[in-house]
Formats: structure tokens, sequence, C-alpha cells
């Protein structure tokens, strides 16, 4: 596939989002994993998702347009000052979890997941590159921006909950793989 086929075919699967909120954010071991869409029971019954997915294994953040608000890195820095980051708490365990929450505005307990309690964060429009990187412009005027930085393993993905997987790796796009 062609450089430019990658960037058009990427975005073409990302554009599934445009008029959905980001609906949750949470951790599965040291993937980020953002859900868009309706809230709802998963099919196994156990946990809750959106329609949609992305699980992020490379770089991530959030910006405004004046600041970087939290991304990848923030994980690894201390909550509060002189509080050591703390992976076994899952709602305010590290500066990234702390600025999500200001974001989302609600906690579900039961699932370990921040939830979207704002009429904002609703994708407006996506844009990505011909390395597998991506721009969802969300309203509120925030960005979530995805950009993998290594030429192996697998950087991300895009889930649909009822069908086909998306996987960045290595700056290489696989559209329709079912899972």
């Amino acid at each position: 596939m062609a450089e430019n086929d990658i960037q058009v075919s990427l975005e073409n699967c990302l554009q599934l989002l445009v008029g959905l909120p980001l609906s949750i954010a949470r951790n599965a071991a040291d993937m980020k994993v953002f859900h868009f869409g309706t809230i709802r029971p998963h099919p196994s019954g156990r946990g809750t998702v959106g329609a949609y997915a992305l699980h992020v294994q490379c770089p991530w953040r959030f910006v405004d347009e004046k600041t970087i608000v939290t991304g990848t890195s923030d994980r690894f820095v201390e909550p509060a000052d002189g509080t050591d980051p703390n992976d076994d708490d899952p709602k305010s365990g590290n500066l990234q979890l702390i600025k999500i929450a200001s974001l989302l505005k609600g906690y579900d307990a039961e699932t370990n997941s921040y939830v979207n309690a704002t009429e904002q964060l609703v994708v407006i429009a996506v844009n990505t590159d011909n390395y597998g990187g991506a721009d969802f412009l969300l309203s509120g005027g925030y960005r979530l921006q995805v950009f993998p930085d290594g030429s192996l393993g697998e950087d991300w993905r895009f889930v649909e909950l009822q069908g086909r997987h998306v996987v960045i790796e290595g700056g290489r796009v696989q559209v329709d793989i079912a899972i």
C-alpha cells in the first residue's frame, strides 16, 4: 500500500468517530484505552464499552490551544508534591489520571474508568499522517493526538465493538482484521 493510501485508508476508517463523544478513558495494563459513543454493557456482561475504541500503546496527548493538558509521560509523574506515582490507585495514582479526571468529570469505580460527564469532547474532525498518526479535533477546544514513534511493534488499534480492527504497527496500517 502506498504511503498516501495508508493515510487515506486510516482516515476513512476513523471518520466513523465524527459526531461521537469520547465517553470512556481507562487503562489496560500499560495500554490507554479511549472509547467513543454511547456507553453500554460489554457483550460479555462484564464492564462497559463504547461503540468504538482506540487501544493506544504509543505516545498520545490531549492538547488545547495553549498547552499539553496531559499525555503518556504524565503516567510517571507524581499526582501531588511528595507523593509517588501509584499504578495500584486507578483513580488518582499519577498526574495523567488527575488531568483526565479534570477533562471528563466522571468516574465509574466499578470499571475503574473515567467517563465523560460533560457535553464536550465530541469528535469534530480526524486527520491522519503517513506514519499511522492521528489527530482528533474535539469540541471544547481540545485535541487527542496519537503518534507512533517506533519502527516495530503495535502502536495502536481502532476497534469496532462488533467488527473490524485497524492495527497500526511500525507506521504500517492493516485494515479489516476480523477478531
